[in-house]
Parts: C-alpha cells; structure tokens; sequence
C-alpha cells in the first residue's frame, strides 16, 4: 500500500471507505500468487480491477515483496541451521579434546616399577636396551616402545620379548610395529601393544549397473584407533557418475570426520548438515554403517536409508535394520542406532539395495538372501561376497539390474603369534 496507493488519488475511497473490500481483495491475490495458483490469480485481478486503477503495479508489487519475504525466510532457515550444525561440531570436537586431555594426564604417570621390572627383564635375555617409553599401561590398553641395538637380528621382538611383557603384565602383548623391517643389525625401535581380543577378516563383491564400469555404490574398511573398525556402503540415487559421486562424497567426509576422533552419531548429523545445506547441488545417498569394537566385541549399527543387514552365527540368520531416510533429504532427523553384541565366529553380511532388485515381482528378496545365507557352506568372508553377488545375478536372467555392492565381515578371536611363556624371577 505503502509503495503504491499512498500517491493514488482514489486512496482515501479505497482505504477509508471500503476498507474491508480492499483488504480481503488483496489478501486473496497475495495468497494465489503464493500458492502459484493462475486460474485464482485472474479472478482476484477481476476483482482488483473494479475499483483499483493501478491494479498492474499492485500486483506486480506483491510480486517483489512475497519473493523478499521468502528469501529472507530462507536465509534466517539457513542461518538457525548454520548455528546448530556448528553447535554440533563444537560438542564433537569438545569431545575428542576432553579425551585427548585424559590420555595427557595418563601419560604423566609415572611408571617407575614397570620401567625397572622390563629393563631387568631386558637384561635378562642379554639384550641391548638403549630407550624404553611407557605410555600406558592399563589392562587390554598396554602401549610401550623400546629401541634396542643388535649385531644380528633373528626376530626376538616376537620370540621373545613380546612373550616376556605377556607374563609381566599377565594380558597377551604384541608387536605392533618394528623400525627397519629389514635391518639385520643396529638399533631397532619396536612398539609392543596389547593385542586386540578380536580380529576382522573382511571381503567385498561390487558390480554396476548393466556392467558398466562406474558404480553408484561406494564403500570403505576404516581402522578406528586401536579397538574400532568402520565398515560402510554409500549408495547414491541413480546410477552412474552423477550417483558416483554421492556416494563417495558421502564416505570421504565420514572417513574425515571419523578419523578426528568425532562420535559416530555426531559425525552422520554432522554430513547432513553439511549435504542439505547445499543449496545449488542437491546431494542424497544412503549410509549403512557398522562400528565395530574388538574389545568387547560388539557392533553399532547406523542406517540412514539403508538396506537389511544381517548377522550369520552357528548356522542361523539375524536381520539388522534401521528407518532412516538417505542423508542430505531433510535438513535435521535423529540417527537411531542399533546395537548388536557379536561373539566368535559371528559373520556381519551388509548388501546395497541393488541386491535386493529381482525382475521375479511375487519374489520377497530379502527372504530370498535370508535363505541364501543359511544354505552357505563357507566362512570365508570374499568366498561369502563373490557368491551372493554371483547367485543376485543368475537369479535375474544375468542381469545386473542396478549397482550392487556385498560387504562381509568375519569377527573371530585374536590368537598370538607366539604363545607367552614363564621368565626366572631373580630372588
């Protein structure tokens, strides 16, 4: 009104006299043009022009400030979810700081004993010790490094020195890693560790879409600290470069995120945020996520838009399954994760919706991968792939009806490789 009748000679006739009329004219034309209603527009235009004489530039004016209005709507949306995306990231990363000020605080520790007890130990077995550092000695955490020189290496880090720190600390410890590898003589640098309680063998079977050579799925194996392994499968909507590029976008931001230490639930909201926000480049795909802890064992399952996973242990068959839609579709939704204890010998079978595709319609798929599993004669997690993804394709007439992706994880019991015996005590 401000902008078009307040020099309008009719003025005092329309807002003064018929007020009412011209209120709720303009109010139903504002609201057709919101709703991009044509055929109500022209009927409240009809109606405009009985009495307004500059019906054109009324409308044209409603035009301008509706579109300034809802740009405005957009940027305050974008700015509240700007603010509780970071507000997220701060709590993760506040997170991984108050963990990284308590491993400081144990490593001032002081290890005195322990310390005295490896080098007499050391002494014992007439080696060359020239550096010890304790840096944790808790049970199933057990992390020291030693540099010892020798004329002539013939694996004593693992024939003996990893079997003598097992009797002293009564948990099995091992070789982590050695610096040379290959050195015959001189000093050496070995850092010895407490062996995981479980160990993961793990295989993968993909194909794309009609054999081409880009698939739409992506997947990633990912060593999480000392205890923690991630295994994921990204599919991207569609098929082809476009969904190439969704899927793995999705897991090389997880793989980031994951690596500095973020909770895994943080981390998902985290890749949300980031995909919905783009606003000229739409991103959505599917996440279906195990973490796995080797220490306790057991499994934490996030499916975002995800397909059933299962669980194969003495012969029977476990469905996992999760209700989240794919990530970067709403702005904000709550990630519900499933936990899963694991035990010896327990198979993790995890499939892309691809798998589940079938040209049979009166087919129900997943009964049909359930019954596949259990008629598996092998534990062997590529033999497992390699024969899921072989039977989904002669099921359909050998075809590949979309991009298919067969990740399979064997969790067993961590065996030394060499077994810890008893040292002498000096009296």
């Amino acid at each position: 009104m401000k902008k078009t009748c307040q020099t309008c000679l009719k003025k005092h006739q329309c807002w003064v006299n018929n007020f009412d009329r011209t209120y709720n004219v303009l109010h139903d034309t504002m609201q057709s043009i919101e709703d991009h209603d044509v055929s109500q527009l022209n009927l409240n235009v009809g109606k405009l022009k009985n009495f307004c004489i500059k019906q054109d530039q009324m409308v044209d004016q409603m035009r301008y400030e509706l579109s300034f209005y809802q740009a405005n709507k957009r940027l305050k949306q974008q700015v509240k979810e700007s603010r509780k995306f970071v507000s997220e990231q701060l709590n993760g990363v506040s997170e991984v700081m108050n963990n990284f000020a308590k491993e400081i605080l144990k490593e001032r520790q002081e290890h005195d004993w322990q310390e005295e007890e490896v080098k007499r130990l050391i002494q014992q077995l007439n080696l060359s010790l020239d550096r010890l550092e304790l840096y944790s000695i808790d049970q199933g955490n057990v992390d020291m490094e030693m540099t010892l020189h020798f004329n002539e290496y013939h694996g004593e880090g693992e024939k003996l020195i990893a079997p003598m720190l097992s009797e002293l600390f009564g948990e099995s410890i091992v070789v982590e890693s050695e610096d040379p590898v290959d050195a015959r003589s001189g000093y050496r640098t070995f850092n010895f560790a407490s062996i995981k309680r479980y160990q993961l063998d793990t295989g993968v079977a993909h194909a794309a879409k009609n054999g081409n050579f880009l698939s739409g799925d992506s997947y990633v194996m990912l060593e999480l600290g000392k205890s923690r392994y991630a295994v994921a499968i990204s599919d991207g909507m569609g098929n082809g470069e476009r969904a190439y590029l969704e899927s793995s976008e999705t897991l090389k931001l997880l793989k980031q995120i994951l690596q500095s230490g973020i909770n895994e639930r943080v981390a998902i909201q985290s890749i949300n945020s980031i995909l919905s926000l783009r606003t000229s480049d739409e991103i959505y795909a599917t996440l279906d996520l195990a973490i796995i802890d080797l220490q306790e064992p057991r499994a934490n399952f996030l499916k975002i838009g995800a397909s059933i996973s299962y669980i194969i242990r003495s012969g029977s068959v476990y469905p996992v399954e999760g209700s989240n839609v794919p990530i970067g579709i709403l702005d904000e939704f709550d990630v519900e994760p499933v936990n899963e204890s694991l035990k010896d010998g327990d198979i993790l079978v995890m499939v892309s919706d691809g798998v589940l595709e079938t040209t049979r319609l009166e087919e129900n798929r997943e009964v049909w991968l359930k019954r596949k599993l259990k008629e598996l004669e092998t534990e062997n997690p590529q033999e497992i792939a390699d024969i899921i993804l072989e039977e989904v394709v002669r099921s359909n007439h050998n075809q590949i009806l979309d991009d298919m992706t067969v990740l399979v994880t064997r969790i067993e019991k961590s065996k030394p490789k060499w077994a810890s015996f008893a040292y002498p005590k000096s009296v």
